[in-house]
């Protein structure tokens, strides 16, 4: 009986020992969540455009200007640093720059807005078969040598470039972002655009094609029934008309046929047209419902597979589509439409409230199982309408623009499922939320090697189980969510090149002051490293 009695303990000591020598690596778990998005071992670069636009003298128009931004987490710049804009990849050449600038001694951040105004490339689908540098770059210089450098670029596929880190991982868990009001767009055309009306109407400066060919996974639209009209339904912000919905469905066809990228199409608002009177109202409904599966139907996703689908399962049955719709009557009669998404909108005017209310929903309590989007802009009020008649909506994207960028970069980029900005190239929001997800599944993967490094009772059955899929919680910031690992079945199936149809129509011509810019295609983008967290 002693002997027995010794042999119990003997094996429970041992047992402590075996978990005890695993903690440790639970702690590198926690340094993975806790580090910062981007290394920590050099500055990091990178452009985005001014929101501002205005007349010049002699009718010239000044929008577009090119933004130079660097920040370093811990690493400050050191004497003789320098930022340079150029027209060539700098990583191995860094002289000839078009304008460069002096970063200070000691200083690990900053921001300069040149007077080099980017224009509008036109796209050609053709070019879509990777990330492409549009003719611009920016370099960081210390001692002759680049540290970093990287460039405006287009980023048409990146969720099938990325579908070996990211093809098998829930949709709501993936950073996705967005546009606020999308369909709410026109460039800057000078003096018919310098009216109060249109300062406070437009929200992006980008069509729907392009958008997405820069990067842009979520799209937000308010839409409009004109009976009277040829085109009867548009794309409005609130109750004026911006956009005929046609032009959505056109770009958006375009935009599916040659990728492989999945797109969330978000009917938040149907704010003109869509009478009370129920009968009419659901007539209404049916009707934008039929032409959207007339003209989208073939790429649309069944709402029945779920936020909890992957990529994977979508590329399997050749559907990239997620529409949802805020009517409820409407959405339960028709299988392809799914829930609305939560949207957080602050409503207010200034950043300092704006980032309390960002701060505090961050902390909120979701269903861990769907979407949610914030909606991270300044909203006017009707009194900024009135005695703020020379700002706007472009104003205040300039005045919140980079503060977004550092808030979702170094604060919440853990959990957002979605960010909505309003003139998204103002920010770096479309690389941080590509980068926060593939730092996500990195994380996430080394939770579950460190928590399956002790064998448990619980895993010994689960190994003793045939099962189609393997779901286990993992830590994710403040959030517990599911990670997914898709059958290996689902994964084989698929067609591991992308074949891209030939054009299929003719692209609106883009506006007159544009600039022309050499496209570069299967350019390769530098980029500083991220953690290899």
């Amino acid at each position: 009986m002693s002997e027995n009695r010794y042999a119990a303990i003997v094996s429970l000591l041992l047992l402590g020992c075996v978990i005890s020598s695993a903690l440790p690596t639970l702690g590198g778990t926690e340094e993975c969540w806790t580090s910062p998005l981007y290394s920590l071992e050099r500055p990091r670069v990178f452009l985005t455009l001014s929101p501002l636009a205005k007349s010049m003298a002699g009718g010239n128009i000044q929008q577009r200007q090119i933004e130079l931004n660097w920040h370093g987490n811990r690493a400050a710049s050191e004497p003789g640093d320098w930022i340079g804009l150029y027209e060539h990849d700098p990583i191995n050449n860094p002289t000839l720059p078009l304008r460069q600038i002096t970063v200070a001694t000691g200083r690990n951040n900053g921001y300069y807005k040149t007077d080099v105004q980017f224009g509008f490339p036109t796209v050609d689908r053709q070019l879509f078969a990777e990330d492409s540098c549009l003719g611009y770059w920016i370099g960081y210089i210390r001692n002759g040598v680049t540290i970093s450098s990287n460039c405006i670029k287009l980023r048409p596929t990146w969720m099938w470039q990325n579908r070996e880190m990211l093809g098998s991982v829930p949709l709501y868990q993936l950073f996705l972002p967005g546009t606020h009001n999308s369909g709410s767009y026109r460039p800057y055309n000078g003096h018919s655009s310098d009216t109060v009306f249109m300062r406070y109407l437009i929200c992006q400066d980008e069509d729907i094609f392009h958008s997405l060919a820069y990067g842009i996974r979520y799209l937000d639209v308010r839409v409009g029934y004109y009976p009277e009209r040829e085109d009867k339904f548009w794309l409005n912000h609130n109750y004026a008309r911006v956009n005929p919905l046609r032009f959505l469905i056109e770009d958006l066809k375009n935009f599916l046929e040659v990728t492989r990228e999945i797109v969330i199409l978000d009917f938040h608002r149907f704010p003109v047209g869509f009478s009370q009177n129920t009968q009419r109202n659901r007539e209404t409904h049916a009707q934008l419902v039929q032409l959207l599966l007339d003209k989208l139907g073939d790429f649309m996703v069944p709402s029945s597979f779920g936020p909890m689908t992957s990529m994977n399962d979508l590329w399997a049955i050749n559907r990239t589509l997620i529409i949802v719709y805020a009517d409820d009557w409407t959405r339960s009669s028709h299988p392809f439409l799914w829930p609305s998404i939560p949207q957080e909108w602050g409503d207010k005017r200034n950043v300092d409230d704006l980032y309390k209310y960002l701060s505090s929903i961050d902390h909120k309590p979701y269903d861990h199982d769907y979407f949610w989007a914030a909606m991270a802009e300044l909203t006017p009020s009707t009194m900024d309408v009135l005695f703020r008649p020379n700002d706007g909506l472009r104003k205040l994207a300039d005045n919140v623009a980079r503060n977004v960028t550092t808030w979702y970069r170094d604060l919440w980029w853990k959990t957002t499922s979605i960010a909505a900005v309003d003139f998204f190239h103002s920010t770096d929001i479309i690389d941080v939320a590509i980068d926060a997800s593939l730092k996500r599944v990195r994380c996430s993967r080394a939770a579950s090697t460190t928590l399956s490094s002790v064998p448990t009772i619980q895993q010994t059955v689960a190994e003793e189980r045939s099962t189609a899929t393997d779901r286990r919680r993992f830590y994710l910031g403040p959030r517990n969510l599911d990670f997914v690992e898709s059958t290996s079945e689902t994964t084989h199936s698929l067609d591991t090149t992308i074949s891209l149809s030939p054009r299929m129509t003719v692209r609106r011509r883009r506006p007159k002051n544009t600039t022309t810019i050499a496209i570069e295609p299967n350019l390769p983008v530098i980029t500083t490293s991220t953690n290899s967290n």
